[in-house]
C-alpha cells in the first residue's frame, strides 16, 4: 500500500525543487507528484456507479437470505465506490489532502473485506457442507488466522512506508524494500489460502465426491473464481510497487481499472449471481450452528 507520509514527502520535495529552480515552473501537486496523470472524471464516475449498483444487490442478496455475516462484502463494495467518487473532486482540486487521503483509503482498503468474506466462506462451507477433515487448518480457525496475517502484513507496509518518509537515503531504500515485503507476504498469504481451497477440493474428489454432481459444488467455483480475480489484483499491486513511485504501471490510469478494479469488481459480483447459503446443505443442527457468531 502507497505511503500517505512518503508521498507527501516526495510532494515537498518536488514543489521545493521546482521553486527553487524554475519559478515560472507550476507547483507540483500530491496528485501529479503520486499518478503522474489527472483522473479521468468520467471514468471515475462510472466505475464508482457500477460498483453502487454491485453493492445494492449484494444487500438485496444479503437481507433475503439473512446473511449477517457477509455484511463485509456489501459494506466494502459501498466505501470503495465512494472512493471512486472522490477521484472526481480529486481531479478539481489536487493538491487537497483530506480529498487525497479518503479516496487511497477507500480504494485501497475495502479489498481486504473481500478476502476476508471469502475466508469465512470457505469455513462455512467445510463445516456446513462437507467435513472437517478435509481442510488443513480448522474451519473455524481459517478467517481469524488469514485476518490476522492480513492485518500483520499491512502494518509492515505502513512501518516501511513511514520508513520512506525519513530524509535519510538509506532509510527510504529499507523502507522501500519494507513496503515491498509487506505487500509480496500479503500475496503470498492469500495464495496459500488458495492452495488451502484447492486441497479442500483435491480431498473431496479423491474421496470419490464430484462437487460439479453436487447442490454445494458451486460454492467451490465461486470461491476458484472470485479468488482468481482477487490474486490478479494482488500481483498488480506487487508488480506496481516493484516499479517504484513513477512507474509505468502506476503512472498510467488504465491499467488502476483494468488489473485492480476490474478484477475485484468481477469477483465480488460473481457473490451477486450465486449467494452461497442458496447452496449450503446442512447435515446437523450442531454443524449447522457450529460456525454462528
Amino acid at each position: 500500500m502507497l505511503s500517505i507520509l512518503s508521498l507527501l514527502a516526495s510532494t515537498a520535495g518536488a514543489q521545493s525543487s521546482a521553486n527553487g529552480t524554475d519559478p515560472t515552473i507550476p507547483e507540483p501537486t500530491i496528485v501529479s507528484v503520486v499518478f503522474r496523470y489527472n483522473p479521468n472524471k468520467i471514468v471515475a464516475g462510472v466505475a464508482g456507479g457500477l460498483y453502487i449498483i454491485a453493492s445494492v444487490l449484494l444487500f438485496i442478496r444479503l437481507f433475503a437470505n439473512r446473511t449477517w455475516w457477509g455484511l463485509c462484502l456489501p459494506i466494502a463494495s459501498t466505501f470503495m465506490s465512494i472512493g471512486f467518487y472522490m477521484r472526481i473532486p480529486m481531479a478539481m482540486y489536487p493538491n487537497s489532502l483530506p480529498i487525497f487521503m479518503i479516496q487511497q483509503l477507500f480504494t485501497i482498503l475495502p479489498p481486504a473485506a473481500y478476502l476476508a468474506f471469502n475466508y469465512i466462506l470457505y469455513g462455512r462451507f467445510i463445516v456446513q457442507c462437507v467435513d472437517r477433515r478435509y481442510s488443513w487448518i480448522k474451519p473455524e480457525k481459517v478467517a481469524k488466522y488469514f485476518v490476522i496475517s492480513d492485518i500483520t502484513t499491512f502494518l509492515i507496509q505502513g512501518g516501511g512506508g513511514g520508513m520512506q518518509a525519513s530524509t535519510n537515503t538509506t532509510s527510504d531504500k529499507l523502507g522501500a524494500d519494507i513496503l515491498l515485503g509487506g505487500l509480496v507476504l500479503q500475496t503470498l498469504s492469500f495464495a496459500f489460502f488458495m492452495i488451502l481451497v484447492f486441497h479442500a477440493y483435491r480431498k473431496i474428489v479423491n474421496d470419490g465426491i464430484r462437487p460439479s454432481q453436487e447442490h454445494w459444488g458451486t460454492i467451490l467455483w465461486t470461491l476458484f473464481f472470485s479468488s482468481t480475480a482477487f490474486m490478479i489484483r494482488c500481483i498488480y499491486r506487487v508488480i506496481e510497487l516493484a516499479q517504484g513511485n513513477g512507474g509505468y504501471l502506476m503512472t498510467h490510469e488504465v491499467y488502476f481499472y483494468a488489473l485492480d478494479s476490474l478484477p475485484l469488481l468481477i469477483g465480488i459480483s460473481t457473490y451477486i449471481f450465486y449467494w452461497p447459503t442458496r447452496y449450503f446443505e446442512p447435515k446437523t443442527p450442531t454443524d449447522m450452528y457450529a460456525l454462528q457468531p
